[in-house]
């Protein structure tokens, strides 16, 4: 029982890996309800589509396991398993159908040539410095998508980006509206204020025993000394497994010789095309219309009547949307779920030859080769680094495993005692510091080990644990060394933190008093500078200043520009409470717009950019609204 979970565990490091490769757009991933079969129950239903349980469940785990890549040891848990996420996703599945049916009415389409630049470019398919179909197909695998579906999935993303895109980007700012925001962001204000130190106030604070015994009698259960825990742990590492293995040359070249292919290039071709296209649901007559005109066009290329590049300028000007053209970029064999294309094109013998019409599900395609690139081999000696580096840790992870398992058993049938888990590891016993629930330093900063340390088994039976991850490549065995229970603190272990509480709140009392004594007084007309000498404050005149003058502290800048303008022959009066506790009273005596050309060019150019996604992705928020209140949608919670 004990190995299977430790096989399972392993088996969650590697599947950590792939996972921490496939932080894809949501979206992509999101959009793939056509591809399911039905299933018995629907998470919801939007309009007249549903959206499955199996496609929430998959969008719900991508998104656990890519939050989990993120943040790692530093997320809290309650973010994974509380229903705010559950209903996060399913809202997103929601909006992404709703982007689909708006995409759709408003005619959005994405073509090959689009799909086929968008696969190429994602960065999670690229290795060694390009598109990988290997690691394409692997990954689609992994997540459970063919290749159809999955790009078929992305053409509808992209898609509904390009609405998106299209609203967000076509909002305009006047250069009124950019003057206005100009004045306001580029506005100065006349400052001055004067702070009062809260030390100054703690130095003068008195209290007595009796208000000390008094608070401490009435909040003893504030006043108790944690729960403490001291541990022994051994630790493993895969990262020193990997420094002690030795490689032989032999070792290295006959990792090079069964992986060949990935120090290589096989040949590649760049190709031009022209496609005739064709509605999804093409009728027989429309197919056989399509056919002839691409036929039409391969037949005045052999005859001279036109090139290949006349054709292309006259499919480029069309705007029909019936036939498109331009390049298709570097193509390699295997890259399409069709090999038509890929057939075609490599059959074609030297640059410039012209295939004959190809038929995909797009339409029917004329292509023509531009260059060809040969395969190429990268010599041993060129990548001998890379090969050692990647045996050294495939070996290692093996080795990893095999020891984590054996380290698994000695811990458990030895459970009083660490000294034959570290007898085996060849390492000493560690052990750690007194720490609480909340933690510690070293191993009692992680979260799963302050779970087992206070745990049934380490704590209260005296085992060793299991072999806890603590971040990929690294575990550790612990046991209890020491424990202290809760205990409550005595008055006079409490006295100073009581004393030094009650000081600063009557500190803080007589500090407030006294800043709405000085407002008063400077509501009648007495200068801050008057008041500041009167009470012990610091003045300063700070000038003009700015939304960002660094010398002014944020706070202070924040009531500054948020106090309504001073009438005439007056002043406009605020005040703060600083971080280190000391409270300021400010004035603003005047008001100065930003002038029009207080940006430059470039800047009022970038300042119109941002006001105008701002402004876009709020009217295409309402604009999802107003559409998401004329659909019915229906969910499940009880289903998720």
């Amino acid at each position: 029982m004990l190995l299977q979970k430790i096989r399972d565990h392993a088996q969650g490091w590697f599947s950590y890996i792939i996972i921490g490769l496939l932080i894809i757009p949501f979206a992509v991933w999101g959009i793939n309800y056509y591809f399911e079969g039905g299933g018995p129950m629907d998470a919801a239903v939007v309009g007249n589509g549903k959206i499955t349980v199996q496609e929430f469940q998959r969008a719900y785990q991508q998104q656990r396991q890519r939050m989990q890549a993120m943040l790692g040891n530093n997320m809290d848990p309650s973010l994974l398993e509380g229903p705010r996420l559950k209903q996060d996703v399913l809202r997103q599945l929601v909006d992404e159908r709703i982007l689909d049916e708006i995409a759709r009415d408003q005619g959005f389409r994405i073509g090959d040539q689009q799909l086929h630049d968008a696969i190429l470019g994602l960065p999670v398919f690229q290795q060694s410095g390009g598109f990988d179909k290997a690691l394409y197909e692997r990954l689609l695998r992994n997540q459970g998508f063919t290749a159809t579906a999955f790009e078929e999935g992305l053409r509808q993303s992209l898609a509904t980006q390009q609405l998106r895109d299209g609203v967000v980007d076509s909002t305009l700012i006047t250069a009124a509206e950019q003057d206005q925001i100009v004045a306001l962001l580029k506005q100065q204000r006349e400052l001055q204020y004067l702070v009062l130190p809260l030390e100054k106030y703690v130095a003068q604070s008195t209290v007595d025993d009796a208000a000390i015994r008094d608070y401490f009698e009435a909040n003893k259960s504030r006043f108790v000394n944690p729960e403490q825990a001291q541990l022994q742990f051994v630790e493993l590492k895969l990262s020193q497994i990997a420094e002690g293995i030795t490689l032989s040359e032999a070792d290295l070249k006959a990792s090079y010789e069964e992986q060949i292919a990935k120090y290589g290039r096989p040949e590649e071709r760049q190709a031009s095309h022209i496609l005739v296209k064709l509605a999804p649901n093409a009728g027989e007559a429309d197919v056989e219309q399509a056919r002839a005109k691409a036929q039409q066009m391969v037949e005045s290329i052999r005859s001279g009547a036109k090139s290949f590049e006349q054709l292309l300028n006259e499919v480029k000007a069309d705007g029909s949307g019936q036939v498109e053209g331009g390049e298709l970029g570097t193509v390699g064999k295997g890259m399409f779920d069709d090999p038509a294309l890929e057939n075609a094109l490599f059959a074609l013998k030297q640059p410039g030859d012209i295939s004959e019409v190809v038929r995909m599900p797009a339409g029917f395609h004329l292509i023509r080769l531009d260059a060809i690139s040969p395969a190429q081999t990268k010599p041993f000696e060129d990548v001998r680094d890379a090969v050692a580096k990647e045996l050294r840790q495939q070996q290692a992870e093996s080795r990893f495993y095999e020891i984590t398992q054996n380290l698994a058993n000695l811990a458990y049938e030895h459970p009083d005692s660490l000294e034959l888990p570290a007898k085996s590891l060849g390492v000493a016993i560690q052990e750690s510091d007194w720490f609480s629930r909340n933690g510690g330093e070293g191993i009692a900063a992680n979260p799963k080990v302050l779970e087992s340390a206070f745990g049934e088994d380490v704590l209260k039976r005296g085992l060793n644990s299991e072999p806890i991850e603590l971040e990929h490549g690294h575990v550790a065995v612990i046991r209890s060394k020491g424990h202290r229970d809760a205990t409550p603190r005595s008055l006079e272990e409490a006295r100073e933190e009581i004393g030094k509480l009650l000081r600063e709140t009557k500190a803080r009392e007589a500090l407030a008093k006294d800043i709405e004594t000085m407002k008063s007084r400077a509501v009648q007309g007495i200068h801050l500078q008057t008041l500041a000498n009167e009470f012990g404050a610091t003045f300063k005149d700070a000038g003009l200043i700015g939304r960002d003058t660094p010398a002014v502290d944020r706070a202070l800048l924040d009531v500054t520009f948020r106090l309504p303008q001073p009438e005439s022959g007056k002043v406009a009066l605020g005040s703060t409470a600083l971080a280190n506790g000391d409270q300021a009273l400010l004035e603003v005596v005047r008001v100065v717009p930003g002038q029009k050309d207080a940006l430059s060019a470039d800047e009022r150019k970038a300042l119109a950019q941002q006001l105008a996604q701002q402004i876009g992705r709020k009217q295409f928020g309402g604009l999802l609204d107003s559409v998401r209140t004329k659909i019915k949608v229906v969910t499940h919670a009880d289903r998720l």
